[in-house]
């Protein structure tokens, strides 16, 4: 396929083993521009199967985010929705407190989170959306990147470890 006139379009290597004890494991991610050439979207595809604080600081981007809260269990990703997730939104901190299948949308420099899969009674799929060409946030003032795995780690140095 590699001698086709598109194939720099398509990418295919997007299983992750990272190893967090409240991830189904493997899971899914396009990092943007570092795997296709131009792309300015990064995407994540986990299953959750645990309760966990999964960002506990609030952040904003240069970019767009959005999050997909699903059940994970096909064909009924709604039927299979059984949890409580926390996520504080805006700069006074608003709780929301999402309780069936919900997309959100994180407009261009939003504070949000932290975000609290406080009761995962079934696994959900999350999957958040980044619209910008590397995965990166602003917390506290300083900027955070990464660009996936087997890359340099040198933009999420000092970064608060989340897992």
């Amino acid at each position: 396929m590699s001698d086709l006139k598109y194939s720099h379009l398509l990418f295919s290597g997007l299983k992750d083993e990272m190893k967090v004890d409240y991830l189904a494991s493997p899971a899914a991610y396009f990092r943007g521009a570092h795997q296709i050439p131009g792309a300015n979207i990064n995407m994540g595809w986990q299953v959750i199967k645990g309760a966990n604080f999964m960002e506990r600081a609030p952040h904003t981007h240069d970019c767009d985010e959005y999050f997909s809260i699903m059940g994970a269990q096909l064909p009924d990703v709604f039927g299979s929705f059984d949890a409580e997730v926390e996520l504080w939104m805006g700069p006074e901190h608003e709780k929301h407190v999402i309780t069936q299948p919900t997309f959100v949308f994180i407009p261009k420099g939003f504070l949000h989170c932290p975000l609290n899969f406080k009761v995962v009674n079934k696994p959900l799929m999350f999957q958040a959306i980044h619209l910008g060409p590397r995965f990166h946030k602003i917390m506290n003032g300083k900027e955070y990147w990464f660009e996936g795995p087997g890359r340099s780690m040198e933009g999420w140095k000092d970064h608060p470890v989340w897992w």
